[in-house]
């Protein structure tokens, strides 16, 4: 019975890990430049996963959010506002 529980948890997601999408696409560029080094599949998978664990794989940070209009207007009166007071 408890190895039926165990098996409906895996089968279910349940011990599935969390990654972003952005981890998930660095993980598989990964292993797409480590299939054109020359490792097999199953390899280099395992390589880019252990390095994703380890902490050794980079992962790129999604571009900042553009500022409005309103907002740059808003930055530069309070940097001129500064300036003024020197």
């Amino acid at each position: 019975m408890k190895q039926m529980k165990i098996q409906m948890m895996i089968w279910s997601g349940f011990d599935m890990a969390k990654r972003t999408p952005i981890e998930d696409y660095a993980i598989s560029r990964k292993i797409v430049r480590l299939m054109r080094e020359g490792f097999p599949q199953k390899q280099a998978t395992a390589i880019a996963f252990r390095m994703f664990k380890d902490g050794e794989l980079p992962i790129p940070q999604p571009p900042k959010k553009r500022q409005t209009r309103r907002e740059r207007m808003d930055a530069y009166m309070k940097k001129m506002r500064n300036r003024r007071r020197r």
